[in-house]
């Protein structure tokens, strides 16, 4: 896991229950080291950092919002694991999987940050989920002793993403190591009964100027087509008559932490996924 680049791939959404639903779009992510990506920005003229461009990256569109801006980022998150109570002496690098802000526009549905120890191996990931009013939460993954990259990790539902799904439920993660191909895989459950599979999977290539000119003049409407897709696959599940389950609470900054894989909870999914 080395220096930032950009991910290009396709986003799939696929809903099991009530009625079948499936979409799939292209996109690409920004996968940045984050003591670096400043001085990568300058390098380049179509990319900057916490200032305008046509494609940019913002550190206070992640994390807490009512936090201090003045910390960057990778301290912040950092911070955010102590207060959760892990040690992250170890953590020398943080990298972070995004969608850019395309002329200033941006909507991160997900966004995953690796925690990288010395050896480059990951030792937390952090789900950052956001939903369409502007709220976030964490689900935190530890990678223990042993633990592969690859092993399913589990989380309760606790922070309302669509209105189509109630807010209790089971997610089970799956990623890989970022390298020359990356894959997150997120399946939403309920009592063992899959509702939702929403994957990414891109191939890497680097973070240059001509590259962002090419991705930016395929998908230059980007940013729109994730949050304007949103509401309208959102219209096609409504007139197919699926049940709204309204906002109803301020969801205030919070995080919450993976099930690991060998837990009782996750066996026993894992039988209920398989029957």
């Amino acid at each position: 896991m080395t220096g930032s680049g950009l991910y290009t791939g396709t986003v799939f959404h696929k809903r099991y229950r009530p009625k079948v639903h499936a979409f799939t779009y292209r996109v690409f992510n920004l996968f940045l080291d984050l003591d670096t990506v400043a001085e990568t920005a300058r390098g380049l003229n179509l990319f900057s950092v916490n200032r305008f461009n046509i494609v940019s990256f913002y550190e206070k569109d992640h994390g807490d919002r009512d936090s201090s801006d003045a910390l960057p980022l990778k301290q912040r998150m950092l911070d955010m694991l102590s207060r959760e109570g892990h040690d992250t002496a170890a953590v020398r690098k943080v990298y972070l999987l995004t969608y850019p802000r395309i002329l200033g526009y941006v909507f991160n549905p997900l966004s995953v940050f690796y925690c990288c120890g010395a050896d480059g191996k990951p030792l937390f990931v952090i789900y950052e989920v956001s939903n369409t009013f502007g709220e976030r939460h964490n689900y935190i993954h530890v990678l223990r002793e042993g633990a592969s990259m690859t092993d399913s990790h589990f989380a309760e539902k606790v922070f309302h993403v669509s209105p189509f799904f109630e807010m209790d439920g089971q997610y089970r993660f799956n990623l890989t190591e970022p390298d020359e191909k990356l894959s997150v895989a997120i399946n939403y459950s309920k009592t063992g009964t899959r509702l939702l599979t929403a994957t990414f999977c891109g191939e890497r290539c680097s973070l240059t100027d001509r590259n962002l000119a090419t991705l930016c003049a395929q998908m230059p409407l980007m940013t729109l087509k994730v949050f304007a897709g949103i509401l309208f696959e959102a219209a096609r599940l409504w007139v197919k008559r699926i049940t709204v389950f309204p906002h109803r609470q301020k969801h205030d900054y919070q995080s919450s932490e993976t099930t690991p894989p060998l837990s009782r909870k996750s066996t026993l999914l894992h039988q209920e996924d398989a029957a």
